[in-house]
Parts: structure tokens; sequence; C-alpha cells
């Protein structure tokens, strides 16, 4: 019988419910998970559960490359899908719905489709916790990234708020409203820069200039095999913010924020969340990101 757990239908009360023998035996060699999520690939990375995956997104930076790609959300391989013979196979539709033929081969081959969402980081949270109590019961990652996403009270305000962008060349993209990215700003006691918006915004630099953020966040993933990260953006980096005469980049309050996961809504925030949170304390009052290094530097100078 086909098993289709949707996380938006199924109440979260009735997961924890269950019991703890519901979970896939890892020793019986019965679990092999196809995950078409680059979220949920991450999150089982977590949960130290990328053993038991034997098929990935066609567009997956994570996982192994030796893993069988797929296919994506609109495209499935499902002459490789079937081939690999999955116990689960883990979706991420949001509105879209599950495909048909999916769902066909779920009834006839036996095996579970998990339909996750992680739009916000509530998303997120409730996407680990299915993944963690389906598969790696007891861990303990989802009350650490629910740690991590908790609101933060009493935090100094940053004049003009802060923006968050991805990459600066042509054009600033901007994560906004709706975006996780900007929801971790708002749950770090910050006030956004842009109120008003999509989730994902080109702007040019007339924009970003009228919009006049207090501190720009850069979030850029990064291949973590060419060495450690900068602490500050080069001009490259920064594109067309380079050339303005904006207070928040001619004082150093740019903050780069590097990580090969770093647009990844999974639980690889929790590291994203902590890196952030440090240097915009850093910030508070305003301050520059080229202070925050020297101080750093000092400390770490002064004998022990």
């Amino acid at each position: 019988m086909m098993r289709v757990l949707f996380l938006i239908l199924i109440p979260l009360a009735c997961l924890l419910g269950c019991s703890d023998g519901d979970a896939p035996s890892e020793q019986s060699g019965s679990t092999r998970i196809v995950v078409l999520s680059p979220a949920a690939a991450d999150i089982l990375v977590d949960l130290d559960r990328d053993r038991l995956i034997v098929g990935r997104h066609n567009f997956d930076t994570q996982l192994d490359s030796s893993i069988p790609a797929v296919g994506d959300q609109s495209t499935i391989d499902y002459e490789m899908l079937l081939s690999l013979d999955p116990s689960h196979v883990i979706v991420q539709t949001e509105s879209q719905p599950i495909p048909a033929r999916l769902e066909e081969l779920a009834e006839s081959a036996d095996f579970q489709i998990i339909n996750i969402s992680t739009l916000s980081l509530d998303d997120v949270l409730a996407t680990t916790r299915v993944l963690e109590r389906q598969f790696a019961p007891d861990a303990d990652l989802a009350k650490r990234f629910q740690n991590s996403i908790r609101q933060r009270t009493g935090v100094t305000t940053i004049e003009g708020g802060v923006l968050v962008a991805m990459y600066c060349s042509p054009t600033v993209d901007v994560l906004g409203p709706g975006s996780a990215h900007q929801e971790i700003i708002e749950r770090l006691g910050y006030a956004p820069a842009i109120t008003d918006g999509k989730p994902y915004m080109p702007l040019d630099a007339e924009d970003v200039l009228a919009i006049n953020p207090g501190v720009i966040v850069l979030v850029q993933p990064r291949d973590e095999k060419v060495g450690p990260s900068s602490a500050l953006p080069n001009s490259d980096q920064l594109g067309i913010l380079s050339g303005l005469e904006m207070d928040a980049v001619t004082e150093g309050r740019v903050i780069l924020i590097e990580d090969s996961q770093a647009l990844t809504s999974g639980t690889s925030l929790i590291g994203v969340i902590e890196k952030l949170e440090r240097q915009l304390e850093a910030l508070s009052p305003l301050g520059s990101q080229h202070d925050d290094d020297q101080d750093r530097d000092n400390t770490e100078a002064r004998p022990g």
C-alpha cells in the first residue's frame, strides 16, 4: 500500500505520538532513500543518515557525486529511480501536486513518499522533526534547530535595517520578505531594510542607494575545498556595491557569510545563524567589520 506523508496535512502531534518502533531499521538494510530535495539532503547529512541515500537531486552540491542523480521536481528519471529500489522517496513540491507517475510507482513498487516544505524556518523545523523521527529517532537535531531560530529580544536597533543579498553583479540579488534568510534577521531581533516585496528581488544600484541599509549581509555559497573563507568581501563579491557611496559599504558594515550550503533552507542554517548573530552583535551599535577583525586579532594575540 502506498504511504504518502503530506507534511502540511499530517498534524505534528500525531507524528510525535507514534511509537519509536515505526522507524525503519538501518541494520536490516531496508532503508534506501532517494532524496529529490537539496534541503532534505542537508538535514539527512546533519542527522548522519547520508549513508542511507541511494539517489540524489540533479543539482545537489552536498552529497557525494558518486550517488546517482535521479532528477528534480519537474523531471524525474523513473527508470533510474526504480533501479535504485528505494524504500523512501523525499520530494519537495511545495504548492505543486506530487507527480501522478511517482504516486503510481509508489503503489506498485511499495516505497513511501515524503513530501516536505522548507519555505519558512518553521517549515524547516517541522521537516527536521519528521525526518529525525523517521530515520534518526535518538537524534537532537530538531531541538538544536529550534533553539537556533528562537526569537531574540533586547537587540540594539540598527538604523536603516539589515539588507540580505546573494550575488551583486550585474544586479544586487536581494533575499526579501518571505525568504528564510530575511526571517533569520527578524528572529535575531533586527529590522530588515525591506519590508515589502518578494522573497527574491534583483535590484539595481539606484534601488539599493534609495534603501540605504545600515548593514548589508552577503550570503554566498562557497566551495570549502578552496581554503578558509574570508572575513571581508572582496571587490568581486561586492560587485556593483563596491562603487556606491553608501555608508554600509564605505564604513565596512558589510557582513560576508560564506558556506557551501549558505542558501540551502536546511539545518546547515544553524551555522549560518551562529556566525551572523556574532557579526551583527559586533556592529551594534554601528561599528565596522574592520574593527571586529582588529579586536579578534588582539584577543587572539593576548597571552592565555
